[in-house]
């Protein structure tokens, strides 16, 4: 290794700032519908060109579906639908994001009555929530109704950060 020229290097603080733009293109309408307190989710109905012969929903929505590759148009208001905890964990570490939420937990839902094989939603369970159904994470179980939240933010800050579920019905 080289022996630096200098052992007492200058090191200053520089401000670093930079905009992004960031498109949402043609799965925009999930976002506005998080900012309207809706959950949007988008169907291929062309089951006949599905393996398992049925409509596949995606949530999160996906412009294109895998299955038949056609070009999928329609969004579905999923908000008053029955969800429920297909699998789960308690995270300790996280991303910067949620960093102020450690320790939380992730949920992978599904939507009754619709075949999600293709698309899980991730999302965040809050289990304290104030007005809310409270329970302790060792009474978390996979199949436990859930039901979707909504974050109040300005539309230019909405994430998939804005959603989050709670518990629908006491273990």
């Amino acid at each position: 290794m080289a022996e630096s020229l200098n052992p007492n290097p200058l090191i200053v603080d520089l401000p670093y700032h930079i905009n992004y733009k960031h498109s949402y293109g043609k799965v925009s309408p999930y976002f506005v519908g998080l900012k309207n307190k809706k959950l949007l989710g988008t169907i291929c109905r062309n089951k006949e060109k599905h393996r398992s012969k049925t409509e596949l929903l995606f949530l999160p929505p996906r412009a294109d579906c895998p299955e038949c590759m056609a070009e999928i148009k329609e969004w579905v208001d999923l908000t008053n639908n029955e969800f429920r905890i297909y699998t789960y964990t308690i995270a300790y570490f996280a991303g910067e994001s949620f960093l102020n939420q450690v320790p939380y937990i992730l949920i992978n839902v599904e939507v009754v009555g619709y075949d999600t094989s293709y698309s899980k939603l991730t999302s965040t369970l809050v289990i304290n929530e104030p007005g809310e159904i409270n329970i302790k994470p060792e009474e978390i179980k996979i199949g436990m109704k859930v039901k979707p939240k909504f974050r109040d933010v300005p539309l230019e800050s909405i994430t998939a950060n804005s959603l989050y579920f709670v518990p629908a019905e006491k273990p």
